[in-house]
């Protein structure tokens, strides 16, 4: 009795081929799925991303201005926090959606040069509790929910760390545009958590 044991065929080849077509669209699904939003469905909880520059990374980028960057994120809402090597730290507020096709505007033109991925948070910035769009940003978050790469279009609007302090346009350097940040503890986040709609 011969064995069918390594022996191949239309049926085998058919069955390959749709496994790899079943695991190629798993992937891509989960590409275009949002995967903050559902971490944060409870009212109130906030995840919390940061990213602080040693030295040595400032000594190599003497164009860099930003020292450490947090980011905030309760469901759609924003808060960036620049904290710059001289100076007081500065707030952006923006309001985000999930989008397949994140980064494309209205033209079919990249807002956001470097970032390659289907999907995204859209993220614009407001201005003075007002719904006038200051800005544009964009989240690129990983699959895990653990880090994210963040995007910033020059000039954004800015707000100052205390009432006395005026609100601006502020431009950005090259160097000061594009953040990797990782997930860390929210109580480094409740002091900055996003104002959400009722």
């Amino acid at each position: 009795m011969r064995s069918s044991i390594g022996r191949t065929g239309p049926g085998a080849l058919a069955l390959g081929i749709g496994l790899a077509v079943m695991l190629g669209g798993t992937a891509i699904a989960e590409e275009l799925s949002d995967p903050l939003s559902p971490l944060t469905t409870t009212k109130g909880s906030v995840l919390c991303f940061e990213r602080d520059y040693s030295a040595a990374h400032l000594a190599q980028h003497p164009k860099q201005t930003t020292k450490s960057i947090l980011l905030a994120f309760e469901q759609r809402f924003v808060t960036i926090v620049l904290r710059p090597r001289t100076g007081a730290e500065k707030r952006i507020y923006a309001a985000c959606d999930w989008r397949q096709g994140a980064g494309i505007d209205t033209s079919d033109h990249k807002m956001i040069p470097n970032f390659n991925g289907p999907a995204g948070f859209d993220c614009m910035v407001t201005k003075d509790d007002s719904a006038e769009e200051a800005g544009y940003g964009l989240i690129d978050p990983a699959q895990d929910g653990q880090s994210l790469t963040l995007f910033l279009q020059s000039p954004i609007y800015v707000e100052g760390n205390s009432p006395n302090e005026e609100s601006h346009s502020m431009a950005l350097g090259k160097e000061d545009r594009t953040f990797v940040l990782t997930r860390t503890d929210p109580k480094a986040c409740q002091a900055y958590k996003p104002v959400s709609e009722e």
